[in-house]
């Protein structure tokens, strides 16, 4: 069996201003770093074989706080990175409705800004980093530090959901999403567990 614990970042600047990221570099703000520390406390004690992370500062910032309590090295990995946001990128909810309103025949959950990127392409991204979890880790624990896009990618996939940009489900920062792989079928054990996060003010 392999077990994914799937934990999204800790609050970013970007989060804090209601700024979409995307590839958008910012790093945790104050908040950020006690929810990543939080994060680090639930999952020290996991005998975690390793620790992969997005490459973008405010995933990066995250599981090093977990790697750090739990002795181990960040891997970092550009398929975990989050939806490419094109034109919407740094931008508020507000000012991609004013540049390009939603007319009632779209679709919100599958809405792509100019130059972004879609649910399938995520798809292709996350589905090569899942085949390489279930190569490299026969019965291990692995902890995956990334996004809410990407981390909606993953659950999707693993649930045989369509590849769309925003899926039926959240995930808050630092929360831990709980994957198990068993007789060649990924299972969802946990979504959105954020119990660690109860000390800490949102």
């Amino acid at each position: 069996m392999i077990t994914l614990y799937l934990v999204r970042h800790a609050r970013s600047i970007g989060n804090a201003t209601g700024r979409i990221q995307g590839w958008l570099d910012l790093p945790l703000d104050e908040l950020g770093h006690r929810q990543a520390g939080l994060a680090a406390e639930r999952l020290r004690y996991k005998p975690l074989a390793a620790i992969y992370a997005s490459p973008l500062s405010r995933a990066a910032q995250t599981a090093q706080v977990i790697a750090d309590a739990c002795g181990l090295a960040v891997r970092l990995d550009e398929r975990l990175r989050e939806f490419h946001m094109g034109a919407w990128t740094g931008l508020t909810g507000e000012e991609i409705q004013a540049m390009m309103p939603l007319r009632w025949d779209q679709d919100p959950s599958d809405h792509i800004g100019p130059g972004g990127e879609s649910g399938a392409d995520m798809r292709v991204r996350v589905d090569s980093f899942l085949a390489d979890m279930v190569a490299r880790h026969e019965n291990q624990m692995i902890a995956v530090v990334c996004h809410g896009g990407s981390l909606g990618g993953i659950v999707g996939a693993v649930l045989g959901l369509p590849p769309l940009r925003r899926h039926p489900f959240t995930f808050g920062n630092a929360s831990i999403t709980k994957l198990t792989y068993e007789h060649d079928h990924w299972r969802l054990r946990s979504l959105n567990d954020r119990c660690h996060l109860h000390s800490c003010q949102q």
